[in-house]
C-alpha cells in the first residue's frame, strides 16, 4: 500500500513539472521577437527623433505620425521636432558636435562638407543598395545626395526646380509667344516694359529681377546656358566665371536693369518683391519654382503660366534645382530604426503625399507618373526640366559666396561700380577652391 502511494505521489509531481514547462513555453513564446524589430511584446518601443525645418511643421505632424504608427505598428515611436527655419543649420550643428541631437534630420546638400568633416553622419551606401526603390532615382537626384563623396551620407527628400512664369494677360495683350529661347526672353522683356497711363513714366516692366540674397539662382540660369558646359565649376572642379562666353552673358543679363526692363529696386529686391510685383502687375515674368504656384495661382487664376527656362541659340538649357536630403546621425544609438525611417519617408505613397502637400517635385518615377502631376503645368513644367536642372555646389567656397559675395558684387554691376568683366573676376576668385582635401 505504501509502495502504491509513493507511486501516485511521484506521478503527481510529474504532472506538476510537465504543466510548469508547458506553461512556460507558451510563455516565452507569447513574448518572442516578432516583426523587424526583435522587440518583445512586453518591451518599449524603440524611440527615434526627426528635425526638419518648422516651416513644414503642420504638413509634418499630419501626414507623418498616423501613417509611420500604421506603418511600423508601434516598433518604433517617432518624435517630431520642428526648429525654426532662421536657427536650424546652428543648432543642428551644435547638437551634433556634442554627439546629441536627432536620430534624422532634414539637410540640405551645402550641409555635407562640414558634416563629414565632424564625422556625423551615417554611410547609407548599403541601405540604399537594399531599397527597394532606388532603380527609380535619377542621376541627378543621386549625385545630389552623393555630393561629391564616394559614400552616401544622405538620401534624397524632396525637390523644386526653377522655372519661368509668365503673365498670360499681358503675353496675349502684346502679341507675344511665351519665350523658348534667350533672344525670344530679351525681346519680351523689351516689349513688356512700357508706360500704360502716358504720364512718361515706366509702370511695367519685362521681368522681375532679384539682386539680393538666393538671387544667384536666377542669375545662374540666364548665364550658364551660354554655352554646353556651362556652370560654377568645370570637370576639374576649377570655376568658369572667365569664360568670354559666360562673361557675354552676364553683360547681356545686367543690361536688362540698365535698359530699364526690369523695376529700379531690383538690385535690393527678394523674393517677397519680385513675387508681390508679379501678382501686382508690376512685371511680367518672374523666376522661382512649384513652391509659389499655389498663391500665384490664388491671385492670377489662368492668367498666370509656367515655361521652362529659355534656352540659348543652340540649344543649351540650364535651369536650378534645389533639393533637401535626409541624414542620420552617427551618434545615434537607434540607427537601423532611423534608416527605416528614412526609406519608409523617401517611399512613393510618401513622396506623393509630400509634393502634393508642400508643393514638391516628385522624383521618383512612379510618382512622376501620376496623373495629378502630369496634368498639372505647373509640375509638369518642373518634370520637364528636371533633365537639365542642376544643383548648387556643395563645397565649403560656395556659401559665402551666395550668402555675401554674390548678391554685393552684382548690386555694384548692375549700378556701373564695376563692369561685367570685373564682377566675374571677384566671382571667379571667391569659387575658387582653398582646400581640395
Amino acid at each position: 500500500m505504501k509502495r502504491f502511494i509513493a507511486i501516485l505521489v511521484a506521478l503527481s509531481m510529474l504532472c506538476c513539472m510537465l504543466v510548469s514547462c508547458s506553461s512556460t513555453s507558451a510563455l516565452e513564446e507569447s513574448t518572442s521577437p516578432s516583426g523587424t524589430s526583435g522587440k518583445t511584446a512586453t518591451e518599449d518601443p524603440i524611440e527615434i527623433t526627426y528635425w526638419f525645418n518648422e516651416d513644414n511643421e503642420g504638413t509634418h505632424a499630419k501626414m507623418l505620425l498616423d501613417r509611420w504608427e500604421e506603418y511600423c505598428g508601434g516598433r518604433i515611436k517617432l518624435n517630431l521636432e520642428p526648429i525654426p527655419a532662421n536657427s536650424y543649420y546652428d543648432k543642428l550643428i551644435t547638437a551634433i558636435s556634442t554627439r546629441t541631437g536627432p536620430d534624422v534630420f532634414l539637410m540640405w546638400p551645402s550641409y555635407l562638407p562640414t558634416l563629414v568633416d565632424m564625422d556625423a553622419l551615417v554611410d547609407l551606401t548599403d541601405a540604399f543598395s537594399d531599397w527597394e526603390y532606388m532603380d527609380e532615382v535619377s542621376d541627378t537626384m543621386l549625385e545630389t545626395a552623393h555630393g561629391g563623396y564616394e559614400e552616401l551620407y544622405s538620401f534624397p527628400r524632396s525637390a523644386v526646380v526653377m522655372y519661368l512664369y509668365c503673365r498670360a494677360d499681358m503675353f496675349e495683350a502684346a502679341g507675344l509667344n511665351y519665350p523658348t529661347t534667350m533672344n525670344e526672353f530679351y525681346e519680351a522683356c523689351k516689349e513688356l516694359t512700357m508706360d500704360t497711363n502716358g504720364d512718361g513714366t515706366t509702370d511695367v516692366y519685362g521681368f522681375g529681377m532679384r539682386g539680393a540674397r538666393n538671387g544667384n539662382q536666377m542669375w545662374s540660369s540666364f548665364v550658364f546656358n551660354a554655352q554646353p558646359d556651362g556652370d560654377y565649376y568645370d570637370t576639374e572642379k576649377q570655376p568658369q566665371m572667365l569664360k568670354d562666353e559666360i562673361i557675354a552673358a552676364n553683360k547681356k543679363y545686367i543690361e536688362i536693369y540698365k535698359n530699364g526692363w526690369a523695376p529700379p529696386t531690383s538690385p535690393t529686391d527678394g523674393f517677397g518683391e519680385i513675387s508681390q510685383n508679379f501678382k501686382s502687375g508690376v512685371t511680367a515674368m518672374l523666376y522661382h519654382h512649384i513652391g509659389s504656384s499655389a498663391a500665384m495661382k490664388e491671385a492670377l487664376g489662368e492668367n498666370v503660366v509656367a515655361v521652362p527656362v529659355p534656352a540659348s541659340e543652340d540649344g543649351t538649357r540650364y535651369g536650378v534645382m534645389e533639393v533637401t536630403n535626409l541624414g542620420v546621425n552617427a551618434a545615434s544609438q537607434n540607427q537601423e530604426a532611423a534608416i527605416e525611417f528614412i526609406q519608409w519617408l523617401s517611399s512613393p505613397e510618401i513622396q506623393d503625399i509630400v509634393c502634393t502637400e508642400l508643393q514638391q517635385v516628385p522624383w521618383l518615377e512612379s510618382v512622376q507618373s501620376m496623373e495629378k502631376y502630369s496634368e498639372d503645368p505647373f509640375f509638369a513644367a518642373s518634370i520637364d526640366s528636371l533633365g537639365f536642372s542642376h544643383p548648387v555646389p556643395t563645397n565649403a567656397e560656395f556659401t559665402p559666396f551666395s550668402e555675401e559675395v554674390w548678391p554685393q558684387t552684382f548690386q555694384r554691376a548692375l549700378t556701373g561700380e564695376i563692369t561685367s568683366q570685373e564682377m566675374m573676376e571677384i566671382l571667379q576668385d571667391t569659387l575658387t577652391i582653398k582646400d581640395t582635401k
